[in-house]
């Protein structure tokens, strides 16, 4: 299994046990964490709760991408953007899947459980990480290898989308912001409640719902934000917490090969037992092309700092008059 020591790229993504079928495409690492991603640290540790074998390919040249992260299996990929992501994906391809065994009531619950952590503790995390206080970190975690005009730009767009999701305006600033963290707040109680002193949230074996909540809780626990009201919340509940350090030393630290002997995932196949999908996403040779996106990618920010400067300049232009996010991040300082 991987050295979960190192803080390095290269450490992450090396295999003790040599090159693997699965491969998990990522943002790079950062504070400690395999990848500083809070959408791909789930997948993530989805794949280490199930005891999987699988590579790491770490990608900085699509910080604005919605597909990441993604999951490669032979001829096969899964992306974040589509329906059920890279979860879903393993399913399907008969790779593995946590949730099997789950009767009636607890997969209802599990899928409700797993609905409010993608919506109300999704959207209070995305408010959270992209307001200006926490550009630092924010930057750090997806823009660390780009060109500082690139950094800029994208920073100012990734910013200003994600408060138009979340219907944040200068003039509704102070209680949006209350509403989603009190609607964050209220999942922690839930998710307390339901974990109790248990080891999972469900029976004597991880689900997809560890996965979530883990990835969730160790950004947040770890990520040195400088302003955090979630972390804050989640320091309320001392079980949470425990759950947290607990898989935390086992998932990424030394101990990383001591998962619980009692859970036995259904172990990958070769690629060619499984049927390739059909359709644009099917590849006929991954890593080659892998390597052809990063060349393109990296070619087209080099170029793009050119295209971007008008957008550079209005940043910087328009930043000290409010128009670009002063009502919509600033306003968070109000509740922390």
């Amino acid at each position: 299994m991987m050295d979960m020591v190192s803080s390095t790229s290269s450490a992450w993504a090396e295999s003790s046990s040599g090159s693997a079928d699965l491969v998990l495409v990522t943002r790079p690492p950062a504070f400690g964490l395999p990848t500083a991603c809070p959408a791909c640290l789930p997948a993530y540790l989805y794949l280490r709760l199930a005891g999987a074998r699988f590579d790491v390919h770490v990608t900085a040249v699509e910080p604005d991408s919605e597909d990441l992260p993604s999951v490669e299996y032979g001829e096969n990929v899964g992306f974040a953007s589509e329906n059920g992501g890279v979860v879903e994906f393993l399913r399907e391809e008969k790779i593995v899947d946590l949730d099997a065994g789950l009767n009636e009531r607890e997969r209802a619950e599990l899928e409700t459980c797993k609905a409010m952590m993608q919506s109300w503790v999704a959207d209070a995390s995305a408010y959270e990480v992209w307001m200006r206080d926490n550009s630092r970190q924010c930057k750090t975690v997806y823009f660390s290898e780009l060109p500082w005009g690139l950094v800029q730009a994208l920073d100012w767009k990734q910013r200003l989308a994600v408060m138009q999701r979340l219907e944040i305006t200068p003039e509704n600033t102070m209680t949006r912001t209350e509403e989603l963290y009190k609607k964050a707040s209220n999942a922690y109680s839930a998710l307390s409640i339901l974990l109790s002193d248990q080891k999972y949230f469900f029976n004597d074996r991880p689900t997809s719902l560890d996965a979530l909540v883990l990835g969730h809780l160790l950004f947040h626990l770890r990520v040195p934000l400088e302003v955090s009201t979630l972390k804050e919340a989640i320091l309320k509940y001392q079980n949470l917490v425990d759950y947290a350090e607990h898989w935390s030393k086992y998932l990424l630290g030394e101990e990383g090969n001591s998962i619980d002997s009692s859970f036995r995932p259904k172990t990958p196949h070769s690629s060619h037992a499984s049927p390739p999908r059909q359709g644009p996403k099917e590849r006929d040779n991954p890593e080659k092309e892998r390597r052809e996106k990063d060349i393109f990618f990296k070619k087209r920010a080099k170029y793009f700092v050119i295209a971007q400067v008008t957008a550079v300049l209005m940043y910087v232009v328009f930043a000290g008059y409010g128009v670009d996010d002063d009502g919509e991040d600033d306003g968070g300082d109000d509740d922390d």
